[in-house]
C-alpha cells in the first residue's frame, strides 16, 4: 500500500557537512566503527534511544569544535527530517515493533511470589 510520509535520518549529510569522519566520530563516542557505519547507512530513522540520539548531536557539535568548524554545529533537529508529501510502500498490516510498555521484558515467576516464597493467587 502506498503511503504520504517519511522520516528521514540525516547523519550522512551532517557528517560529511562537518567533515567528520566515521573513525572520528566513533572514536569520540566509545563505539565501534561498524556501529556508526550503521547509523550513517540508515536512510530512514534508525532504532536508537533518546539518550544516544542526544549524544550523537553533542558529539557531533563539539567535534566541530576540535575541528575548528564551530560554524558548522548543528540543532538537534537537523538529525531528522519530516517529509510529509515523499510516498513509499507501506505494509500496514504488518507492523511489527511495540510501542511504549509494550517493549518492557515481562516479569519473571520469580517475582510473582509472596515474601514466603509461595506464588501469589490473584483473586
Amino acid at each position: 500500500m502506498k503511503m504520504k510520509g517519511a522520516v528521514r535520518w540525516n547523519l550522512k549529510v551532517i557528517m560529511d557537512r562537518c567533515q567528520i569522519g566515521t573513525v572520528q566520530l566513533s572514536t569520540f563516542m566509545k563505539v565501534a566503527p561498524r556501529t556508526v557505519t550503521k547509523w550513517r547507512q540508515a536512510e530512514f530513522l534508525p532504532e536508537i534511544n533518546e539518550k544516544r540520539y542526544i549524544q550523537i548531536y553533542n558529539a557531533i557539535n563539539e567535534l566541530c569544535d576540535i575541528n575548528g568548524t564551530p560554524n558548522r554545529k548543528i540543532k538537534l533537529r537537523d538529525l531528522v527530517e519530516f517529509c510529509e508529501d515523499e510516498v513509499r510502500d507501506f505494509d500496514v498490516a504488518d507492523y511489527q515493533y511495540p510501542s511504549g510498555d509494550a517493549r518492557k521484558k515481562p516479569k519473571s515467576d520469580g517475582q510473582n511470589k509472596n515474601d514466603d516464597g509461595k506464588k501469589a493467587v490473584a483473586a
